[in-house]
């Protein structure tokens, strides 16, 4: 029998349970669903956990799942669901909506605000030369939200890949981010990720510039 999976992009939050009693270190990340179904879910992750792990995992179009991670992924994980048989069933259900919805979607970043990248794998760039992974919640012209196992105060200079700003806000599973220039969105996914050398030394140009701001401060 052939079980219930919708392949797409959905974005939600997850809490470790290495995690959950924390309170001087993150403990709730965003996540990107790659696929779900009712047995497991592919994740792409800024924190993995180890293999066995067990975690509580959120989407708004699903409700509230646990689990726990039985394979590690280069950008994230694997998660097999922990469900009672009726919990599975409403699961399904919502699955079933949610291929239904897909298939009637119209999708075009042009006409979208915030948009979700592609690939939302990404790295934080922070003074000191500092280097941390991160995943793109979402993205504007204008600012980009991440989540990452760490935690920046407001006004923190940062760059997520070749792209410099500052923290205007803490949100729950992470921060958001006021870019330091208006964005072209067609390119935006490729400066955010570092797609290219050419990228990737314009991240080094603003570590620089981060650099000597804090110098000067």
């Amino acid at each position: 029998m052939n079980e219930t999976r919708f392949i797409g992009d959905m974005v939600g939050s997850y809490v470790l349970a290495s995690r959950a009693l924390s309170t001087d270190i993150p403990k709730v990340f965003a996540c990107r669903a790659r696929s779900i179904s009712v047995r497991e879910v592919v994740l792409n992750a800024p924190v993995i956990g180890g293999v066995g792990e067990r975690l509580g995992l959120s989407f708004q179009e699903l409700g509230k799942l646990r689990g726990k991670i039985t394979r590690k992924l280069e950008n994230g994980f694997v998660a097999e669901f922990e469900l009672e048989a009726d919990e599975r069933a409403t699961l399904d259900s919502r699955i079933l909506w949610l291929k239904r919805r897909s298939l009637r979607a119209v999708e075009d970043r042009r006409e979208h605000k915030r948009v979700l990248p592609r690939d939302p794998s990404a790295t934080l760039v922070l003074g000191q030369g500092r280097q941390i992974d991160c995943l793109i919640i979402d993205m504007s012209r204008s600012g980009v939200a991440v989540s990452a196992d760490i935690m920046l105060k407001p006004g923190s200079l940062v760059a997520v890949g070749a792209v410099a700003g500052h923290v205007v806000r803490q949100i729950e599973a992470g921060f958001a981010l006021q870019l330091a220039e208006l964005q072209d969105l067609d390119t935006l996914e490729g400066r955010l990720t570092l797609k290219t050398g050419s990228h990737r030394l314009e991240a080094a140009r603003n570590l620089g510039l981060m650099r000597d701001q804090v110098a000067e401060a």
